[in-house]
């Protein structure tokens, strides 16, 4: 949930957890990350239009409605293009492939992908969220769930309610888990 470069990539992921929290096997991954490549060409780089068609062949998704498939892979598309390049780098879309998994319990969806993305931890701040972090992560939700942009001041200010500059993963989690506008499929 920060920019490209200071993120973990692809091969750098946990495979394992990956697999679990993705509902798909290793091997599934992988050649999801072929088509992926395939469909990003020279660049490597999904761009909005190329995003939508491989996001409409995925499984399970060509079931849905044409038209609310489209308005969500828009909004999915903005939601995980974290640094705002106007394009999805396969890391970013594992993270698509992960929220949208719907065989795994939301809360663990989520609390993998913030801990996933969260540099501050990988540096020293080991079970904590900054501000920072925790002001990308909300406006990606409120991207992600279509609520109103410029929330995640609110949010932050409900979650840090001693105004710390931080707090923990399980307070972060609490309070996702149990706000209205988070708990929408």
């Amino acid at each position: 949930m920060g920019a490209r470069s200071s993120r973990l990539k692809y091969h750098e992921w946990d495979s394992d957890k990956l697999a679990q929290t993705s509902g798909l096997s290793r091997d599934e991954i992988d050649r999801l990350h072929i088509d992926f490549m395939k469909a990003a060409g020279s660049d490597g780089v999904l761009d909005m239009q190329e995003f939508i068609r491989f996001y409409t062949h995925l499984p399970g998704i060509e079931m849905q409605d044409t038209h609310n498939i489209n308005q969500q892979a828009r909004r999915i598309f903005r939601a995980f293009d974290r640094d705002n390049t106007n394009t999805l780098s396969f890391d970013e879309f594992l993270n698509v492939i992960v929220l949208i998994n719907q065989t795994m319990p939301r809360y663990d969806r989520v609390e993998y992908l913030i801990r996933q993305n969260n540099i501050d931890k990988l540096k020293k701040n080991k079970g904590l969220i900054s501000a920072e972090y925790g002001h990308q992560i909300l406006r990606r939700l409120n991207d992600y769930y279509g609520s109103s942009a410029g929330k995640e001041h609110f949010y932050w200010k409900e979650i840090d309610t001693q105004n710390r500059g931080y707090v923990t993963e399980e307070e972060f989690m609490n309070y996702i888990s149990n706000h209205a506008d988070f708990n929408r499929k």
